[in-house]
């Protein structure tokens, strides 16, 4: 018995170093702030700090929402697409005489019709969130080339730009909209009976079924979430350049993955932390404003961040590993110890 409670105390302990893994990787950023200042001063100036941020606001309110998908053991591949879906349509209808505040209703209201198609597929249908996320990166990028006959679309009203181009207090709107949805995304995530019921899923789907967890409800909730979270960084990314085309958001899946992973979510599902999210997607938009401030090639960019995903993934399998061996140690050893043992007394 006193061997059980001492395994479940220690496993208990390894869990909660899981949940403050953001705390070192915040350690990580500062010294590699500190690195990049020495190399170039340029990199700490105040304007090139806000810079990072509004640089990062789109991929952290995109990888709050992938912060739950892949918590519940899935993924998304689609969330570039979507975007350009999303935006190529939207701003199609703004140009069009929407009113603005209609349009940005529609952008959410696409995004959840999209999330919950998808949840669907994989919940309903059983199809491998891998299969179905696939499928749909390549149909909806479809589209919005056909929507958009490759053509790019400028010239949104004064009310949206501000939503990407404005500040409150010397601060971006997009940086406090990003903030803010983290905020939310953190509530939900720890605070709410979904947030339990997703980590419960991604832990294990039969056992939170069979407590009584509306596994499949739960599963479509969760990518419709992904949608609006999608459509919210698709309307920064819209205001922000006051433009869309088809193209946009090619490759952002890797960028919003790889911040997720970096940040500490269990790439296996169960497990996961928006704080590292946000922390995750910091670093990777410091690490790419650097290698620009330093003329770095962009192609060698991508061998950088091509690098930095192996490298969070070999860690997320290591950490994964790690956690059930020290069980399966714990387990063992105690039972030695205590058949030894004589302060244990007298075996009845």
């Amino acid at each position: 018995m006193n061997a059980t409670v001492e395994s479940e105390r220690t496993i208990g302990h390894a869990d909660r170093r899981w949940l403050f893994q953001g705390i070192g990787l915040t350690a990580v950023i500062i010294v590699l702030a500190i690195l990049f200042i020495a190399i170039n001063p340029r990199f700490g100036t105040l304007a090139n700090l806000i810079n990072i941020l509004t640089q990062a606001s789109f991929i952290i309110v995109i990888a709050v929402g992938m912060t739950f998908v892949i918590t519940s053991a899935g993924i998304d591949l689609s969330v570039g697409s979507a975007v350009a879906f999303i935006t190529v349509v939207a701003f199609g209808l703004i140009k069009g005489g929407l009113n603005p505040f209609l349009g940005v209703v529609f952008m959410f209201a696409l995004g959840a019709f999209i999330g919950c198609l998808i949840g669907g597929f994989v919940a309903y249908v059983k199809i491998p969130p891998f299969i179905a996320t696939l499928g749909f990166m390549a149909g909806l990028r479809g589209l919005a080339l056909v929507h958009s006959a490759g053509e790019m679309h400028f010239g949104l009203p004064v009310s949206l730009t501000y939503i990407g181009q404005g500040d409150i207090a010397g601060i971006p709107v997009p940086v406090i909209i990003s903030f803010a949805a983290a905020a939310f995304g953190a509530w939900l995530f720890n605070r709410t009976r979904f947030g339990l019921y997703v980590k419960a899923i991604g832990g294990n789907r039969e056992a939170a079924r069979l407590a009584g967890v509306p596994v499949n409800r739960i599963e479509v909730m969760v990518y419709v979430l992904m949608g609006m979270f999608t459509a919210l960084g698709g309307l920064i990314m819209m205001t922000r350049i006051d433009s869309t085309q088809a193209t946009i958001g090619t490759a952002m899946e890797i960028h919003v993955i790889s911040a997720v992973i970096i940040g500490g979510t269990s790439l296996f599902g169960g497990r996961g932390t928006i704080y590292g999210t946000v922390m995750g997607a910091l670093l990777l938009s410091m690490m790419n404003n650097a290698l620009i401030i330093a003329g770095v090639d962009f192609f060698w960019q991508l061998v950088v961040m091509g690098c930095i995903v192996l490298i969070a993934v070999a860690i997320s399998n290591l950490r994964e590993q790690r956690i059930p061996l020290l069980a399966h140690f714990l387990r063992r050893a105690p039972k030695g110890a205590a058949a030894n043992n004589p302060a244990d007394g007298p075996s009845h």
